[in-house]
């Protein structure tokens, strides 16, 4: 914590203290309370940690505390410095909302927006982020959660395993069809970590366009995307399509071992062959928590069923994936809804783009060609690179 009360009352921000280590010095003789259950604190400031207010063992108070890293207490004066110099109508560090029972790291109103911004560095329950999340909506307030970037696991230039939690972070932009994206910031950089265009490939593994903002550079407007940007390459889609064509196997899960029973019994091929057409990246695929590939799989199998110049509706592509239980939706209820006949669809319309099938009405297709199954990797290395670099 950083602001408290001293015995009149009056609340003390220690980021604005000026004297440094005397001023602290005079502040250790006198008792300081905590702003929301009045119980007194101690005034840590020694000579590593930032100076700072904490509860006195087995105290308790009314809202929920977390450990605070240096790591989080400078990105919460940060963030607060940041939004103070563009001339918002009020700006707080750690003000108190009673009726909801929040305080957030800061507090800005902007005139139009009245914003609670959360640097969240620390896991916490999925059920505490929604209870948060809903309270401030409850009293106007836009939640603003902010990931703390080093927590962002990047696994190459702009690939990056993103785990349940993290995903609670994810935003959209003006486009709700358009991917999603993570805002993130790195205290020690003092830089904002945008990852946009967020399409998942496995349930955690995703590629994206990240892009770093250093935080005297921007402003509030320009941590909001505006508009979805569209890779330039996708390379990277393209080497997770070669590691899953090429990396043994062996300790599958549950839908993975379906999966692959289902392909030796219909295809003969390994899960390692599956049709460049089951790598397609579609912007609404974080809908599913499942892997793109499995999805995209069962799809195939159904317009593998029919003949040539069978019509079907998009609605009969959907209850295939209605009706398989190992295709599991991903938690979307921090945004709006969207149908999960929507990355269906795409993914049809970039079916079209194949050759496999055509458009005969605006739901319904045709099946124009039969869909190649072959175990010849060389073969579908090289189909890979011709499909996805069409996208």
């Amino acid at each position: 914590m950083l602001i408290a009360r001293d015995a009149d009352g009056r609340l003390i921000n220690l980021t604005s203290i000026r004297n440094g280590h005397s001023d602290l010095h005079r502040m250790r003789g006198k008792t300081h309370y905590c702003p929301v259950c009045e119980h007194p604190l101690d005034l840590k400031a020694g000579s590593i940690k930032i100076p700072h207010f904490a509860h006195q063992k087995l105290k308790s108070c009314l809202i929920d505390h977390e450990p605070e890293s240096d790591y989080h207490l400078n990105g919460k004066i940060q963030l607060y410095e940041w939004l103070k110099s563009q001339n918002m109508v009020q700006t707080e560090m750690e003000r108190y909302f009673p009726e909801i029972m929040q305080r957030p790291d800061v507090y800005a109103d902007t005139g139009q927006r009245k914003i609670a911004v959360e640097f969240q560095c620390s896991a916490i329950p999925a059920a505490q982020f929604y209870k948060r999340t809903s309270q401030y909506k409850q009293a106007n307030i836009e939640p603003l959660w902010i990931l703390g970037a080093k927590n962002a696991v990047r696994l190459s230039s702009s690939t990056f395993r993103i785990s349940p939690f993290q995903w609670l972070f994810a935003k959209q932009g003006p486009d709700i069809l358009g991917p999603p994206y993570l805002l993130s910031y790195c205290s020690s950089l003092q830089a904002f970590l945008l990852i946009e265009h967020l399409i998942p490939f496995s349930k955690q593994v995703f590629t994206s366009i990240p892009s770093v903002r250093p935080i005297r550079h921007i402003s509030l407007h320009d941590v909001t995307p505006q508009a979805a940007p569209s890779p330039k390459n996708w390379t990277q889609w393209l080497n997770l399509i070669k590691m899953h064509r090429l990396k043994p196997h062996i300790h599958l899960s549950e839908e993975l071992k379906t999966l692959q029973q289902t392909l030796y019994e219909k295809k003969q091929i390994p899960l390692s062959c599956l049709p460049s057409e089951a790598f397609i990246p579609v912007a609404t695929g974080y809908l599913f928590h499942t892997a793109v590939y499995v999805w995209q799989t069962k799809i195939l199998l159904f317009i593998d069923s029919l003949s040539v110049r069978s019509v079907f509706h998009l609605q009969d592509a959907g209850n295939e994936i209605k009706r398989d239980r190992q295709i599991v939706r991903r938690d979307i209820s921090h945004l709006k809804h969207v149908s999960i006949g929507a990355p269906v669809r795409a993914y049809l319309e970039a079916l079209t783009q194949t050759g496999l099938i055509a458009k005969e009405t605006t739901y319904s297709y045709r099946k124009t060609a039969e869909l190649n199954w072959t175990q010849n990797q060389e073969e579908l290395l090289k189909r890979d690179n011709e499909l996805i670099n069409k996208r």
